[in-house]
């Protein structure tokens, strides 16, 4: 009883949130706001609560839940709700500083409340119908926020673009759904759902397979999807803040609910694979080119979604929530935080200069970058004594290259002894902190294995293109080579738009 409570006011918190900051705001416009964060702050401390007592709770398993009508609370769910709840306060708490006095703050308050509620719903939702209806809410309300600031060119052509990929990414899913609906004579639940395909002719199953990785990726803007995160920046900070810690997240937790229709279809873990590892590489380059400091964190968060993707494509799925709590957390910090990027680029141009290394230091530098991030890894899986599963313990491979190419740079930058213990300690820390967290996740959401997931041995290909994407990057910056790879990186970030008068680091858009 207490458990159905505290899950009904949690996601009936920000409907209400969205409907007083709607009201209120009608004669007072920082009222409504404070009067919407608060009631979202109430459903935070309700999820926060329901999580204590459905996951602290020993003997319940992951995939248990508060039997609710349509709606079913796991241990996924309870994750997220903290997550989505939890992410909108801490941004409507700074948005109400942030947007004081601006027109367009209730609209804001209001949108993004829509937009909690129904991503709320959607990570709840126990049937593929609420979860159509769910998924659709959330573009929706998406499109709605993001339209903000409607007068700038550069927000209705990040709009426009949104809506093109949202409508051409669900309309596959709306297909899956209906056929599911006719087959099955009704609505199907997640619990249901691989006995439902099952009972497919296998040509179809594979087909409704693949329908469902198009709306993944293009939630979280994925090759061939990805134009339009990048045209959003001329949304507000916190309209950013939201969109790149929650709302992108969105395509994972569709393909972890409906992973025993994709789990089972080689092609679609395979197509989900190779567009994580393509947008890998991709938004990785152009990060590395971007000038301003939106630019360079929204082409991190496609890579980071990239990851994610890749993740699930070799059945990772505890991983794949791991990493995306993490991301949301940080990548909200950061967004958060942008404004202080300039001081920050004045402290880090304060540095000293890059120091030439030499053959006994390279050496050196090259052996710890490959031996620390491999012991650490053995060692971890050794010393804690804990037990992942296969597509956990294969990702760990991937962990290995970004390790050490983190470690290799640093000390080719400014090797000492001081640069190598301390990095190497780091390096150790993380491995047996991330190995420990994978192994708590793994333990706690208990997902079933993918039959069909994706070989870990091509984890070897996305790795390798990212060392080389390090390694050219030390290329002498005068060579054609290194001028071709600048620019055709550049021109590949840069969306072509129709409100080219109006450049996105103009006065207009600099002050966003």
């Amino acid at each position: 009883m207490v458990e159905t409570m505290l899950a009904v006011g949690a996601l009936a918190a920000t409907v209400f949130a969205a409907i007083g900051g709607a009201v209120v705001g009608r004669w007072s416009a920082d009222l409504g706001s404070r009067i919407a964060v608060y009631l979202t702050a109430i459903g935070w401390i309700a999820a926060i609560c329901l999580a204590l007592l459905r996951i602290v709770t020993p003997g319940v398993k992951g995939t248990a839940g508060v039997a609710l009508p349509g709606l079913t609370i796991d241990r996924l769910a309870v994750l997220m709700l903290v997550l989505v709840l939890g992410l909108s306060t801490l941004i409507q708490f700074f948005a109400v500083r942030y947007l004081r006095g601006d027109p367009r703050q209730v609209w804001f308050v209001v949108t993004a409340n829509l937009v909690t509620a129904a991503t709320a719903l959607m990570v709840c939702a126990s049937t593929v119908l609420g979860f159509g209806l769910a998924w659709i809410a959330a573009g929706a309300s998406l499109i709605a926020l993001l339209a903000t600031y409607s007068h700038l060119p550069q927000a209705r052509d990040g709009v426009r673009r949104t809506a093109i990929r949202f409508a051409v990414g669900d309309l596959p899913l709306i297909v899956v759904v209906v056929v599911l609906l006719v087959i099955a004579g009704g609505d199907v639940a997640f619990a249901d759902l691989g006995r439902s395909m099952a009972a497919l002719p296998p040509a179809l199953a594979t087909a409704l397979a693949i329908l469902l990785v198009v709306p993944a990726l293009a939630r979280s803007s994925q090759v061939p999807f990805h134009g339009w995160l990048p045209a959003t920046l001329a949304a507000p900070t916190p309209v950013s803040a939201l969109m790149h810690a929650g709302v992108v997240n969105a395509g994972a937790i569709l393909i972890l609910r409906f992973s025993p229709a994709i789990g089972e279809s080689v092609i679609a873990m395979a197509v989900v694979f190779c567009a994580g590892a393509l947008t890998l590489g991709f938004a990785s380059a152009v990060r590395l080119v971007k000038p301003d400091v939106k630019g360079r964190l929204v082409f991190s968060t496609m890579a980071q979604m990239g990851f994610m993707m890749l993740a699930c494509g070799m059945g990772a799925f505890a991983a794949a929530v791991f990493h995306l709590i993490a991301h949301g957390l940080f990548k909200s910090t950061l967004f958060l935080s942008a404004g202080s990027g300039i001081a920050r680029d004045a402290q880090q141009r304060a540095w000293p200069s890059r120091q030439r290394v030499r053959w006994p230091q390279a050496t050196a530098s090259l052996a710890l970058a490959v031996a620390v991030p491999i012991g650490s890894i053995i060692g971890a899986r050794v010393l804690l004594g804990i037990q992942l599963t296969p597509a956990s313990q294969a990702l760990q491979i991937f962990v290995v290259f970004t390790a050490a190419v983190a470690l290799g740079t640093t000390l080719l930058a400014h090797f000492s002894t001081t640069t190598a213990t301390l990095g190497s300690l780091g390096i150790v820390m993380l491995t047996f902190g991330y190995t420990a967290l994978i192994s708590v996740f793994d333990s706690t959401l208990r997902f079933a294995p993918a039959p069909a997931a994706v070989n870990a041995w091509w984890l070897i290909v996305p790795g390798g293109a990212l060392l080389v994407l390090q390694l050219l990057q030390h290329v002498r910056s005068g060579t054609r080579i290194s001028h071709r790879l600048y620019a055709r990186a550049l021109a590949a970030g840069t969306p072509i738009t129709g409100a080219s008068r109006h450049p996105i680091n103009s006065p207009e858009g600099a002050l966003l």
